[in-house]
């Protein structure tokens, strides 16, 4: 009689590892899933499309923005409005010389608002994008002592990017719709009096729903690049942006970033 030999244990199977995300999926799905997207940006290799092509794509989005919305007369004339009004306060309250005001409504034309508009917002979009990798990096290392690349960090900050595009595009129907600059997407839109000069009606423009969703992606970010509960680093980064807005405000550099 042959001896049979015992069949040989099966080896388990291995789950083969999920396919990564192409770009243009981590630029979609930072809206529907962003934990997916940042946990793969955690284990991933460095991609510098994760941080430029949504700086990019928002640089874009303002040059629209500012050639759209300052075609609109009402829009132009409102908004010259309430420039005259703030600066003839600062010339009574000594803040400012009258030759220095009409030099300044002399850029509010058309033309110099769209030429302002797009340099000022390109500027603020790699801006933002770099000073916010920073800040996350920093909250990190600080508050959550966890260690973690700049340049990770940066990746996230450019990825919930995509929720300002979006931000921007909505607020520039709203504002063609209403004509008026604070017609944006919060409390800023109750305000039909929205004076620039009165730091409350610029608190309520600050409490901008696409603002806040975008603070809450940042949180989803380095809540997976730190291994914490996304709450913990809720609480810092919202913590952290509710003091910048302030700061902001107070110093009066709040108009700009409206």
């Amino acid at each position: 009689m042959h001896e049979t030999s015992p069949p040989l244990p099966e080896s388990p199977q291995q789950t083969p590892p999920a396919p990564s995300m192409s770009l243009g999926a981590r630029l979609l799905n930072v809206f529907a899933c962003p934990g997916d997207v940042f946990e793969e940006v955690k284990a991933g290799p460095p991609s510098a499309g994760n941080w430029l092509v949504p700086a990019l794509m928002l640089s874009i989005m303002g040059i629209v923005f500012a050639l759209v919305v300052f075609s609109q007369p009402a829009i132009v004339q409102n908004l010259k409005e309430q420039q005259e009004k703030a600066m003839d306060q600062m010339v009574k309250d000594g803040k400012m010389k009258q030759s220095d005001e009409d030099r300044a409504l002399s850029f509010t034309g058309p033309t110099m608002l769209k030429v302002f508009t797009t340099v000022f917002w390109v500027l603020f979009t790699f801006g933002r994008l770099f000073w916010w990798g920073l800040v996350l990096m920093l909250l990190g290392r600080w508050f959550l002592h966890s260690r973690f690349s700049y340049g990770k960090a940066l990746e996230v900050s450019g990825l919930a990017m995509m929720i300002g595009i979006l931000g921007a595009i909505v607020s520039m129907l709203l504002i063609i719709k209403f004509e008026r600059l604070s017609a944006t997407p919060g409390l800023g839109i109750a305000i039909t009096d929205f004076d620039m000069a009165r730091k409350s009606h610029l608190f309520a423009g600050a409490a901008n729903v696409f603002s806040i969703w975008q603070v809450c992606i940042l949180a989803i970010g380095l809540s997976k690049l730190a291994g914490v509960r996304f709450t913990k680093a809720a609480l810092v980064v919202f913590v952290y942006w509710i003091l910048q807005e302030s700061v902001l405000i107070e110093s009066g550099m709040g108009q700009m970033a409206q």
